[in-house]
């Protein structure tokens, strides 16, 4: 991966998903494009994509996924940035190394947060090889303290810049805001902040555009390693890993210059495989380009609840929309965005979200879902596919993209609901990990057709059906060993097409279902806690053994067969 995106979807999903409802040249649309894995499968496949987002990272990060590198010229940059700026930065992090006493070089420093004193630190010796954890000596603790002073001075010589935006209020900036963590450059060391501002001005003075925006890029990636979020997970060296600020009390002080030499060759390898399996993609500025360039994508930062569109000129929609509150992506992004615009931080006021800080409710992340899906419905050609992953262990939120959709004027197709089970990467990560995760994806496919006039009356009487058979499912579960989310997808086999038949016709009848299912889940909370907490021990004493058996084995689950194809008219 070159960059850190939150939430980012298996790419072998979404490689079906285009596969199997688009032809090549076809045009697709991702109206929350995020980490772009929707644009790199269809270029993969030799499609044309539209991909939008509100937010600059995920544009950013998306642009940079599929912009075609000339490598010689990126490793050349390397190089020469380098001969700049190396033994300047790693100057910062001399330590002895205790085997030849030769000048050795810090890879990491723990801190301890509490007493704001080095805990411990690991080294690389270049004179002997020698690399091993030590205690920090006094000269260790001379150098970490001599750079307040040192960030002033080069900042002033060299007129160096770093963000020193505010950090705004929000959900997920709470905490820092209350550990009196106000702006964004405390999140970082001073030693790791002059740093990162050194190659940053750097890079700016390189004249080649190409080198000069994937160094950049290559500087952006290495932020997730070098503030003091990062840490140790077991034996792990982590970055920010967590969809929230975090900085843990034993935290890490990631060589900056080493980190960006391992994210450069991260971003170098992924350009590779994009000039070997996309090749040259053409950037292009306008819909109209798009229609008459062969593999052309289009990315846009903006609401995609207003697309420069015409109607009815999209052949499919993959997408994976935000599910609710799970990931606050503005508030987050702006950890990035600060960094790669001056200082500015993210749009917030259109962002499908829920969000309390800002007063976003469940009511406004479904109003927002369906402005944005009522143009996808807009734009998309009659009886072609809707598709869109989606992932939340709360009802309401899944009701609420439901209703979204459905009142836009999509129908769900009568195979148009699967479960897609995680990829084995997807079970460790810290989320996965949290009591009531869901950490598969439902795959819903809707279909722009004409509107099919629903019997009102008749919702009532299937409400009572589904309650009855809900009580006998949950009942059932309950007396054996069937965890929250097994439970979960088998109502939701029965909730979700009443939800998105009634959508329209009887909407207080869905919400009556949905409140009603809820309901009845929480009186069990206390059995499905027990069972989970049982899994999750299972789970994690499982794949540290595999991982100390396996620790190169990857795996890549079977996609689920998705919803047929229909025939073009």
């Amino acid at each position: 991966m070159m960059h850190k995106y939150f939430a980012r979807r298996p790419w072998n999903v979404f490689a079906e998903l285009v596969s199997h409802y688009t032809s090549p040249d076809d045009i697709i649309l991702d109206p929350f494009c995020g980490g772009g894995v929707t644009a790199v499968e269809a270029l993969k496949l030799r499609r044309k994509v539209v991909s939008v987002d509100l937010n600059p990272l995920a544009t950013y990060v998306t642009t940079m996924e599929v912009t075609p590198a000339d490598l010689d010229v990126l490793q050349q940059s390397l190089v020469r940035l380098g001969q700049k700026v190396k033994n300047t930065i790693m100057s910062f992090y001399v330590t002895k190394c205790t085997e030849c006493k030769a000048k050795a070089f810090a890879d990491w420093i723990e801190w301890d947060e509490a007493s704001k004193r080095i805990a411990r630190l690991k080294f690389d010796c270049p004179v002997c090889g020698y690399s091993e954890e030590k205690p920090p000596h006094q000269e260790d603790l001379d150098l970490a303290s001599g750079f307040e002073e040192r960030l002033a001075d080069y900042a002033a010589k060299q007129k160096l810049w770093y963000p020193t935006t505010k950090i705004p209020p929000g959900d997920k900036t709470s905490s820092l805001l209350a550990d009196g963590i106000n702006y964004f450059h405390e999140l970082f060391t001073k030693r790791n902040l002059l740093a990162l501002a050194l190659i940053r001005s750097e890079i700016e003075k390189v004249d080649n555009k190409t080198a000069r925006t994937f160094l950049n890029f290559a500087l952006s990636s290495s932020l997730k390693w070098s503030s003091r979020q990062s840490h140790m997970r077991g034996q792990i060296v982590e970055g920010w890993a967590m969809h929230a600020y975090w900085i843990y009390p034993k935290s890490l002080e990631i060589n900056v210059w080493n980190t960006f030499e391992r994210r450069f060759q991260a971003v170098f390898r992924g350009k590779r495989y994009g000039n070997q399996h996309i090749g040259k993609c053409s950037l292009v500025q306008s819909f109209k380009e798009v229609q008459k360039t062969p593999l052309s994508c289009l990315i846009l930062t903006t609401d995609s609840a207003r697309l420069p569109l015409p109607d009815s000129s999209i052949d499919a929609v993959i997408t994976d929309p935000p599910y609710g509150g799970n990931v606050n992506y503005a508030e987050l992004s702006d950890y990035w965005v600060v960094w790669n615009s001056r200082g500015k931080t993210t749009p917030k006021d259109e962002e499908a979200i829920i969000n309390k800080t800002r007063s976003k409710t469940l009511k406004d992340y479904q109003n927002a879902l369906y402005n944005v899906f009522r143009e996808c419905h807009r734009v998309l050609k009659p009886g072609h596919a809707f598709v869109s992953t989606f992932n939340s262990k709360d009802l309401r939120v899944v009701a609420s993209f439901v209703i979204a959709a459905s009142q836009a004027g999509f129908a769900l197709h009568p195979d148009g609901l699967l479960y897609q089970k995680p990829i084995r990467a997807y079970t460790t990560t810290f989320h996965a990990m949290q009591i009531g995760a869901f950490v598969g994806d439902y795959i819903f496919t809707f279909l722009k057709e004409d509107a099919i006039d629903v019997d009102a009356s008749a919702a009532a009487q299937e409400l009572a059906k589904c309650k009855s058979y809900l009580v006998g499912l949950i009942e059932k579960g309950v007396k054996t060993t069937t965890t929250e989310p097994e439970l979960r997808e088998r109502a939701y086999r029965v909730l979700i097409p009443f939800i998105s038949r009634y959508a329209r016709a009887a909407p207080s009848s869905c919400s009556e279902a949905v409140d009603f299912f809820e309901t009845e889940m929480n009186l069990y909370d206390n059995h499905f806690r027990e069972i989970r907490e049982k899994m999750i021990t299972k789970r994690r004493t499982y794949y540290r053994e595999t991982n100390r058996r396996h620790p190169d084995q990857s795996t890549l689950d079977k996609v689920v067969p998705i919803a047929k194809k229909r025939s073009r008219h």
